[in-house]
């Protein structure tokens, strides 16, 4: 199943939705394709077969009107964690995959650091390692970004196969 980016009003993503929510709002009026520069909407290639037609699967979807974003914190996880660090190491900024990933607490736990969105960070196992039982400073290391709160689209985990990513998300969404 395709998914499809919604966006607001002012072109920030809110979140991912299903194609029948996607081909909702568009013929109820409420949203329309996004396209590119050179005016190429942004669908997919499949169809949503209907039984009178073949509608394309819109991938990226504005709203006319801007909406207010309810949204509470996610409890800590770390799919969204690395989906937040876009599977980089903070310190040294390699890429890493599933296996080659951890956890480094900004502030470490034996010192009283908590496992929060402010506190931790993805690390290569060479860094996590260096950097051992010291805060960033003491070890001589500097962050990429501090520490931030998730955003809905960290909770959708594109990066694992569990959907395809379509090009046109780039300029809205961060990715891998």
């Amino acid at each position: 199943m395709s998914r499809t980016l919604l966006l607001n009003a002012d072109y920030t993503p809110l979140y991912f939705i299903n194609e029948f929510a996607a081909i909702k709002l568009f013929y109820k009026g409420k949203a329309h394709v996004v396209e590119d520069a050179s005016g190429t909407p942004s669908e997919w290639c499949e169809e949503f077969r209907s039984p009178t037609a073949g509608i394309k699967i819109p991938a990226t979807l504005r709203l006319y009107k801007q909406v207010k974003r309810n949204w509470t914190l996610p409890r800590f996880r770390k799919s969204v964690l690395f989906n937040r660090d876009e599977w980089k190491c903070q310190y040294c900024s390699k890429h890493l995959s599933w296996d080659e990933i951890t956890i480094d607490h900004v502030l470490p736990s034996s010192r009283g650091g908590r496992t929060s969105w402010l506190n931790c960070v993805v690390a290569c196992t060479p860094c996590n390692k260096k950097k051992a039982n010291k805060t960033p400073d003491e070890a001589g290391m500097r962050l990429l970004k501090q520490p931030a709160v998730p955003t809905p689209l960290h909770c959708w985990d594109h990066t694992r196969g569990r959907s395809q990513w379509h090009e046109s998300w780039e300029m809205f969404v961060p990715h891998k």
